[in-house]
């Protein structure tokens, strides 16, 4: 993969990632009159309809190619921030989380099987964890100065970051529409070589949608693969319910937190006070920069472990520290910070060890599958998650998650296989 492929990749992991809202899109939310019984249906159509379309924008990359996939999502996310900006009611706000999740799926799978793919034309596949993980680490990077530039933009408008960060994200639409698409006959030839699935080693052929439905169920299904799925699925998933704890139970951390040095406590914007919206913009900041530090070292990671020997120590380690969580809580922002590092880590580690067991041809909607298992698996433990923390509370809630943890890791067969 040519220096300028990987910087234009690199580029566009940079501006995706220059989200100025996330630190307030809860607050901006309230102040346009949504309930928190709005913010949680809009959380959860948002889930839905990447579920319904991961599997259809998947076929759709392998079919139109990874680049017009990637071009069509980016767009669309830039849309999707752009609608949020001008939305005033529920409605308004529904349409542009589907807008955005489509977006997201038209992405998610495509983004990895473009890079894979590219690597792998010029037999250099193994460097995917390095550089998706640097990618990754200089989008923290980035999405942390966005962080910072978003609570300070919020202050004036609480509007204003989404406009932002609808600028941001067309930028890399031009960055997007110089990517390489990787030659069929290199791809090809590297499948051959490696002994990859013969029935899908054609990519003059294209590929029916039904076909490549049946093709993504099949390595989905492999013994070793299915139990690799599931073990790093529940890791995801206790991750992304312990990941909905951080704002509230932040927010109790830095209650009295003020700015009063700038002469900002006490005024507001949208009903929110200014310094509050400073101070999570800051810590939000904070996470994405030592996220973005681990996540740097990812490609150190994986030549020292392997990503399979990442999801045989990682689950177990991160379940304890998650299960002490109740016993100290005011180690639960320094958790917090771990729990990002461990995401950001783990993303790129798993990507790694599904696309060396995945060929080219239907990659897109193999990994778009996954996504989908994903989201299948994950839906009943947030139900379950939340409803567990109205009753006995978040720190309680990730606890038990991370007992729940350690004991899937320590019982699944496929942690004790020799892979």
């Amino acid at each position: 993969m040519s220096r300028s492929a990987v910087l234009r990749y690199y580029v566009y992991e940079a501006t995706r990632n220059a989200h100025l809202s996330g630190p307030i899109w809860v607050v901006f939310l309230l102040s346009r009159g949504v309930s928190y019984t709005g913010v949680g249906l809009l959380d959860a159509v948002f889930s839905v309809t990447i579920v319904l379309a991961e599997a259809p924008t998947g076929y759709l990359g392998d079919r139109l190619g990874r680049r017009r996939s990637l071009l069509i999502g980016t767009v669309g996310a830039s849309l999707g921030s752009l609608a949020f900006a001008f939305g005033s009611s529920l409605p308004t706000f529904l349409a542009a989380y589907v807008l955005l999740a489509v977006a997201r799926t038209f992405t998610s799978g495509s983004d990895e099987a473009w890079l894979y793919d590219t690597l792998r034309a010029e037999t250099d596949s193994d460097q995917f964890a390095r550089i998706r993980g640097r990618g990754k680490s200089i989008g923290l990077a980035v999405s942390a100065v966005a962080a910072l530039a978003g609570g300070l933009l919020g202050t004036v408008n609480l509007a204003w970051p989404w406009l932002a960060s609808a600028a941001t994200t067309a930028l890399a639409v031009p960055v997007v529409a110089t990517f390489p698409e990787p030659d069929p006959e290199a791809l090809d030839d590297a499948d051959a070589g490696s002994g990859g699935d013969d029935t899908a080693s054609d990519s003059d052929d294209p590929l029916g949608p039904l076909a490549a439905l049946r093709i993504a169920r099949g390595r989905l299904l492999a013994g070793g693969l299915c139990g690799f799925l599931l073990l790093s699925g529940v890791f995801t998933a206790v991750m992304g319910v312990v990941g909905f704890f951080v704002q509230p139970v932040t927010r109790d951390a830095l209650a009295g937190t003020t700015v009063d040095s700038f002469g900002l406590a006490g005024v507001t914007v949208g009903g929110f006070t200014v310094d509050g919206i400073v101070a999570l913009g800051v810590v939000f900041a904070a996470f994405r920069l030592v996220a973005a530090a681990v996540t740097a070292r990812t490609g150190w990671i994986e030549e020292r472990l392997g990503a399979a020997g990442w999801f045989r120590l990682a689950p177990t380690g991160f379940g304890v520290v998650l299960a002490g969580v109740v016993a100290v809580p005011v180690a639960a922002v320094p958790v917090f910070f771990l729990l990002r590092a461990v995401r950001s880590v783990t993303a790129p580690l798993r990507g790694q060890y599904v696309n060396d067991r995945t060929p080219s041809v239907g990659r897109a909607t193999t990994l778009s599958a996954v996504s989908v298992f994903d989201g299948v698996l994950v839906a009943p433990f947030e139900l379950v998650g939340g409803r567990v923390a109205d009753a006995i509370g978040p720190l309680a809630t990730t606890s038990l998650l991370g007992g729940l943890l350690v004991s899937v890791a320590l019982v699944s067969p496929w942690t004790y296989r020799d892979d």
